[in-house]
């Protein structure tokens, strides 16, 4: 959860402008291409989780492609992302970039490999680089939160409520639920590093009551709050959008 740099723009949207109107998708021009450099850059840093979130999309949903996959990526493959988004920033002339290291749990990596890895990019990169990571706070220790701090990086944490019960997806592999390390995590990253506390993310659930969920958020002082609508599709819809039963759906194609 990352504000995009002050003065980046509003992001793209697809839908926006007159082709959106005529219901044909139009591939943009290289000019209009070259006009719309990618301003913000997620690194997945470590291809695992300390959590099995009922509703993540990755981990508990059916492609398990994921099992098959390095861990952590290998320093040649940061390098390599490094030089490309160096080479996008020169080519657009930006003055800054946002990248937010992700996970699964990016704190699996470890907080110095994590600080080596901004470095490289900073090194490379001919812009200032506005660094974050997120995480689920659970792996969140004073010398952890110390050493992405001195490394210039602000931290983001993935919550769902204040509360133990708007929590209860949120548990570990053994059913076990994270509520309590989140929150000591969110509570030390808030008592000793302000400054790099970038935020919560709460993953909006029908069944709690709305101001409930915001007011009990506030008491663990986050700079922001993003909310975020649950993750949905044809095979699972999201909640009060259950499937209707019919073999045609309509795409955007017809």
């Amino acid at each position: 959860m990352v504000q995009q740099p002050t003065g980046t723009g509003p992001p793209n949207r697809a839908a926006t402008g007159p082709r959106a109107a005529t219901g044909t998708a139009t591939a943009a021009s290289p000019a209009e291409a070259r006009a719309r450099p990618v301003r913000q850059f997620i690194l997945k840093v470590h291809s695992r989780c300390n959590l099995a979130c009922s509703y993540c999309y990755v981990y508990a949903g059916p492609d398990r492609s994921w099992r098959d996959r390095p861990r952590v990526p290998p320093a040649e493959v940061i390098r390599r992302t490094a030089e490309r988004i160096a080479e996008h920033a020169a080519a657009h002339g930006m003055r800054e970039v946002a990248v937010v290291l992700h996970g699964g749990e990016p704190l699996l990596a470890g907080a110095a490999r994590l600080a080596a890895d901004v470095r490289l990019i900073r090194d490379l990169v001919p812009a200032t680089v506005h660094a974050a990571v997120q995480t689920n706070a659970t792996l969140l220790t004073v010398e952890r939160i110390g050493r992405l701090r001195d490394a210039g990086l602000r931290i983001g944490v993935s919550l769902d409520g204040g509360l133990p019960a708007h929590n209860t997806a949120r548990a570990d592999h053994a059913g076990r639920p994270s509520w309590s390390a989140a929150a000591a995590g969110i509570r030390l990253l808030a008592g000793t590093a302000p400054e790099a506390y970038a935020g919560l993310l709460c993953v909006v659930d029908l069944r709690h009551d709305p101001v409930e969920v915001y007011e009990s958020l506030l008491d663990f002082r986050p700079p922001m709050i993003d909310l975020l609508l649950p993750h949905g599709n044809w095979t699972a819809p999201p909640p009060a959008c259950p499937r209707r039963p019919t073999t045609r759906r309509r795409t955007a194609v017809g």
